[in-house]
């Protein structure tokens, strides 16, 4: 069948348009649609990573919580380890008492000094101060000074001098040293009763 060219010029603009009106719904509708499930997409996946922090958040909160707890207590025990009361008798004694296992002669103690503390800035913790002076064998000080520091976290040793001991010399106090140093320590403010 042969159409004519008036019929055929017709049909081909009826095509064109029809084309053109199918392109016009595509780019509008399905082109907004697509780019609609993109974003949802982006959403999804940006929603999906804040679940997942969250659930590690969550998961983690349990650690976190032990590890608080943990740390309060070793606060509680060091609280109570800090001296207190009589200031003098507590770093006579602490001193004496960590010393008994030790070959180190502490002989001398001076008076205490109370201060405000200078050893870790805006610290609510006064300050004790006493100063020893000893005699021992090298090797012993230096164990009994490194056990002192790290048994006491809250205690600091400072103005360490060491010098050959002088007196009466035997053949065996040749290589003992004589030591000056101040013992400080953190003073804990806080009621027996309120260790907290």
């Amino acid at each position: 069948m042969k159409l004519s060219a008036d019929k055929r010029n017709k049909l081909i603009v009826v095509a064109i348009l029809t084309a053109v009106v199918i392109g016009v719904l595509w780019y509008y509708l399905i082109g907004a649609l697509n780019t609609n499930i993109e974003e949802f997409k982006e959403k999804q996946a940006t929603a999906e990573e804040q679940r997942k922090k969250i659930d590690t958040a969550t998961k983690n909160s349990v650690q976190i919580e032990n590890n608080l707890n943990t740390a309060a207590e070793k606060l509680a025990t060091i609280k109570q380890e800090m001296a207190s009361g009589d200031l003098y008798s507590w770093m006579y004694t602490t001193i004496k008492n960590f010393n008994r296992s030790y070959h180190v002669d502490i002989p001398q103690f001076s008076t205490v000094e109370t201060a405000e503390n200078n050893l870790i800035p805006q610290f609510p913790y006064k300050q004790v101060k006493i100063s020893v002076n000893g005699s021992a064998y090298f090797h012993d000080f230096g164990r009994f000074l490194s056990d002192f520091e790290n048994h006491f976290p809250h205690i600091r040793v400072e103005n360490l001098t060491l010098e050959p001991a002088t007196g009466p010399e035997q053949a065996s106090d040749r290589e003992k040293l004589a030591f000056r140093m101040e013992i400080i320590a953190l003073v804990n403010n806080a009621p027996t009763g309120d260790n907290k």
